[in-house]
């Protein structure tokens, strides 16, 4: 179009120059012959050298990019966006059974309906992060089926079941969290303010056969590229989507899929890269978290979806070095801030005043679990449960600081630990949880150029630097328990259980003993941190309930009924002008 403008000014010029003397009249109808065109023809660009929206769905490739895009605004957006509290995944921890306090709502225990309110942060961003996801698989799931599309059937088959998978995924966290929202399956391409709600039930029915279709066409496990949604994974969805409408055979039936695949089993035996470290020894459990352990490519055979980060890679994760997968800055203690005292009665830093591979790395105590975590869940499942050993939940540390006349003793169990304050059992000292950080694996560009204390690294060394496990097969079987406790058949629900439980050496769990609150227990003790507990517990409508009463010290005090759904955000009722947003109750 901009060539095609040049060469209209060029034409004029020609005409205004020539010698002829012309009168006024003829030179105005000459003009309006000249530029006078098709207005609507005129005005639309045909895209040659740029990608725009009628040219950039049309090749698998560019179908390919565009699912691509779709891994990264899940990974970043919930894993690695950033690290407040008003982001994902951090607000899919908090006020849960899992978590007892965060750092940012403050040292007094919050009033939870503070931070649940329709104006909340934390509230829309959940909500908007959700519809771009699904606003993106729509523009897919459309456009495959345009005319401008080249895909062959089996492209565009294979295409829209990776995309309705994500649109799946998406509306399933919305129901989970709000309940009914507005069902929006067409690609949005002018503003809408006549949105109304579906029904909770009507949005997981929209999730089944949206998995149902990706079921059909998505590649087995054994074929598909190790980071991409396979029949198994999505099977694994809408096991938990079945089991929302208590359609309990069918949900039976998608995790047996699953688990009877020949290509999947449980780790039983350790694997991987670190099966021989020297600093940490380790079991089966541990080695499921070390780096370059998580893909199928490893030997893994648990794994179903890992969500993939590099370091300092281009496209690893958003925010580079600094912003990757941010567990291990939001879950690991600040050992290298928390105060010993020694026999001096002097207080020294437990890491010499630095962050450290060998303790965790550059944790911030972002949120420190509950007691009842840390304490009753594990009294409950047994002193043999390795997912409780001293390598998974690490209670003690040597002092490391030469300077210290207790360099080498344990801090509590020679009682040098100071924890005083608020800050120091809340951020600076609790039990590590190993599987959010990488202990001895940091980047090498991350260490510190002083290693008078070995180990010791620079302060942007703050995020877990490994894969993510998105889905695993340990799941599974608890999903499948789960449906078949539904169903009525407890002994098949404990029978499932206990596949989880033997693995970790733990003693089995009698069918009289399996209710919904066991497997929540079962669910904390081998999922904690790899779940959205937030969204586990409201689907259940168990978050009030659990919350109270394991996370009474703070969040359980003030929250309501209510609270087992979020409200609608209010900002999105206000916009919705030409009809009726509702909102939830107590709200």
């Amino acid at each position: 179009m901009k060539n095609f403008i040049y060469r209209k000014i060029s034409l004029l010029s020609h005409i205004f120059n020539v010698k002829y003397k012309m009168a006024p009249l003829v030179l105005l109808m000459t003009i309006l012959s000249i530029t006078s065109c098709n207005e609507e023809e005129f005005l639309e660009e045909e895209p040659i050298d740029f990608f725009a929206p009628n040219n950039s769905y049309t090749t698998l490739s560019q179908f390919e990019s565009s699912l691509i895009q779709l891994h990264a605004l899940y990974r970043n957006n919930f894993w690695a966006a950033r690290d407040n509290v008003d982001s994902a995944p951090r607000i899919l921890f908090y006020g849960t059974d899992l978590v007892l306090n965060d750092s940012s709502l403050g040292q007094n225990p919050p009033d939870y309906a503070a931070l649940t309110l329709p104006t909340s942060d934390k509230v829309l961003y959940m909500w908007q992060t959700l519809y771009v996801l699904i606003q993106n698989a729509n523009v897919i799931i459309e456009r495959a089926d345009a005319s401008a599309s080249q895909l062959t059937q089996d492209e565009r088959n294979r295409v829209v079941a990776e995309a309705s998978f994500f649109r799946a995924l998406g509306y399933k966290m919305l129901a989970n969290l709000y309940g009914g929202v507005p069902l929006e399956l067409e690609e949005v391409k002018s503003p809408k303010r006549d949105y109304v709600r579906a029904t909770r039930e009507e949005v997981y029915q929209q999730c089944a056969a949206d998995l149902e279709f990706a079921v059909n066409h998505l590649p087995d496990i054994s074929q598909a590229e190790e980071y991409r949604i396979s029949k198994e994974a999505a099977n694994h969805l809408l096991s938990e989507v079945y089991i929302s409408l208590e359609r309990w055979q069918e949900a039976i039936a998608a995790a047996t899929s699953v688990i009877d695949n020949p290509a999947t089993a449980l780790m039983q035996n350790r694997f991987g890269s670190r099966v021989d470290d020297p600093d940490f020894g380790g079991d089966v459990y541990w080695d499921l978290f070390r780096q370059e352990n998580q893909n199928r490519s490893s030997g893994n055979t648990e794994a179903l979806w890992v969500l993939q980060f590099e370091f300092n890679v281009e496209g690893g994760a958003s925010g580079g070095r600094v912003n990757n997968f941010v567990l291990e800055r939001v879950t690991i203690p600040r050992l290298w801030r928390a105060s010993i005292r020694d026999t001096d009665g002097e207080k020294r830093n437990l890491l010499a005043g630095g962050p450290n591979t060998f303790y965790y790395g550059r944790g911030s105590g972002f949120q420190r679990p509950t007691p009842y975590f840390y304490n009753e869940l594990w009294d409950k499942s047994g002193p043999s449960d390795i997912r409780n050993s001293e390598f998974n939940i690490v209670r003690d540390f040597k002092v490391n600081n030469p300077d210290s006349p207790s360099n080498g003793e344990f801090v509590v169990a020679n009682n040098l630990i100071i924890l005083n304050s608020y800050v120091d059992r809340a951020r600076n000292f609790f039990p590590v949880l190993a599987k959010n950080s990488t202990p001895g694996r940091h980047p090498l560009e991350l260490y510190a150029a002083n290693q008078d204390i070995p180990g010791s690294l620079l302060a942007e060394a703050r995020t877990t630097y490994r894969d993510h496990y998105s889905m695993r097969l340990a799941e599974t079987y608890l999903l499948r328990a789960e449906a078949h406790l539904g169903n009525g058949d407890a002994a098949s629900a404990a029978a499932d259980i206990n596949v989880v439980r033997r693995r970790s050496s733990a003693p089995d769990v009698s069918p009289a003993n399996v209710d919904i609150d066991y497997i929540l227990d079962e669910r904390l003790r081998e999922l904690y941190y790899e779940e959205f507990r937030l969204l586990t517990l409201m689907r259940l409508d168990k978050l009030v309930e659990r919350t109270r009463t394991y996370n009474n010290e703070f969040v359980g005090g003030t929250i309501q009924d209510y609270h087992n759904l979020w409200p609608i955000p209010l900002g999105e009722i206000e916009a919705n002008t030409e009809s009726v947003l509702e909102q939830n109750p107590g709200y």
